[in-house]
């Protein structure tokens, strides 16, 4: 690189990187602050917490890189211009290149970390998240649940143990469930343990019964018997018994013991099993993710150059900087709205799939064909200029109002 070319890649790479980690910084705190009942309500460890809120980081990473890059390019670009440091470089004849390699290069640095990204450490992390969350499904029975103490670990779920062993063992077991309106089941057992298998975690039960009472509900799922109707009760000895822990966690979908296709690796959707149920049930969405973790990277690049595009250009006034930013933004914000719709559709149909890599090829040739031919679009400048003259005629008449000079109109 020549030395005005590193000169605005550094420029352009400190803002990335310091734009990147705020944002990054800031939604992470939000997601943490949401998972924070894991400790104040689940009884997990400060490191648990943290391991599992930190899991999403690749991901929000990700997501946030392109955006960081517009950020990043706007800002230079921007600077460069108001500096008259734009005006400098085209008055000693340099061709575009000198402005669009820098900020081209820091755009395939992004593409390059958001690929290892989508194709490897977010998918991993995922599937690591799904064992903290597998580890937190015991743990919510092992920790929480006291000796002697009837414990209630959601509305309609009530634990309660006799004795807990130093092996693990639970005696005297006590399980209440009266989450469904139209059942009432409780489980007793003599002995208790969590064991983990490869298909999830579960409450093994030996020497115990199941008691089941049924109650009529209305059509809005409201118990309308009043009295407790004892002939009801159906009741089952076992021998052993086991119950999928998945049920009683209260953490919804993201309970699942089964992998998701975003918690698959690269090399299993490219490869998959088809013999697995859980693959047929999810083959489509598995297609549109494999294709979305080579696509998503890509993005990194359409607004490095769609940006480029708009603000490498000279711009002579403050309000038609400030109009070139905002229809930049506009712009590559709906083109990445447009790879989200195209992902969704590539779910409903394989005839999408294209559409996920046309989106952001196309929007980056058509971005380097205007920015080193130096070519304007004409409906973009018009659309600068007519804001341009909106504002104007608003701060007149504004000033017309207020008596005052319009200082930034003279200007």
């Amino acid at each position: 690189m020549k030395l005005i070319e590193r000169y605005i890649f550094f420029r352009a790479a400190t803002a990335f990187l310091m734009s990147a980690a705020v944002l990054t910084a800031i939604i992470w705190l939000s997601q943490a602050l949401r998972d924070m009942d894991l400790v104040t309500a689940k009884g997990q460890t400060l490191l648990i917490f943290f391991s599992m809120t930190s899991l999403v980081l690749p991901t929000l990473v990700m997501v946030i890189a392109p955006f960081a890059v517009m950020i990043a390019a706007a800002y230079t670009l921007n600077g460069l211009n108001a500096d008259s440091e734009l005006v400098v470089i085209n008055a000693t004849g340099a061709s575009p290149w000198v402005v669009l390699k820098p900020i081209l290069v820091l755009g395939i640095v992004a593409t390059l970390i958001g690929g290892g990204l989508s194709l490897y450490a977010a998918p991993h992390a995922l599937g690591t998240l799904r064992g903290y969350i597998s580890q937190v499904r015991a743990d919510l029975v092992a920790r929480i649940v006291k000796e002697g103490i009837f414990t209630e670990i959601e509305d309609g779920m009530t634990f309660h143990i006799q004795k807990r062993e130093p092996n693990g063992i639970m005696r005297g077991l006590f399980l209440s469930d009266e989450r469904d309106p139209a059942r009432h089941v409780v489980y007793s057992s003599e002995f208790a343990q969590i064991v983990e298998t490869g298909e999830g975690t579960f409450l093994k039960m030996d020497r115990g019964t199941i008691q089941q009472q049924n109650h009529n509900v209305d059509d809005n799922g409201q118990r309308i018997d009043n009295q407790e109707d004892f002939g009801s009760v159906n009741i089952i000895e076992f021998d052993s018994y086991a119950i999928d822990l998945s049920k009683f966690t209260g953490v919804g979908e993201t309970a699942s013991r089964y992998f998701k296709p975003r918690e698959r690796s690269t090399a299993y959707l490219i490869n998959p099993d088809t013999d697995d149920p859980i693959y047929q049930a999810f083959a489509d969405r598995s297609r549109a993710e494999l294709h979305d973790r080579f696509a998503n990277p890509l993005y990194n690049l359409v607004f490095a150059t769609v940006i480029t595009a708009f603000l490498a250009q000279v711009r002579t006034t403050r309000e038609r900087r400030g109009s070139a930013i905002v229809i930049a933004v506009i712009i590559a914000t709906s083109l990445r709205m447009m790879g989200f719709a195209s992902m969704s559709l590539a779910v409903q149909s394989a005839w999408a799939v294209p559409i996920m890599y046309l989106v952001p090829v196309v929007s980056i040739l058509l971005s380097l064909w205007v920015i080193l031919t130096g070519r304007r679009i004409i409906l973009f400048d018009n659309l600068i200029r007519s804001i341009e003259l909106f504002n104007e005629r608003i701060s007149n008449r504004l000033s017309a109002l207020t008596g005052k000079p319009d200082i930034q109109g003279a200007q």
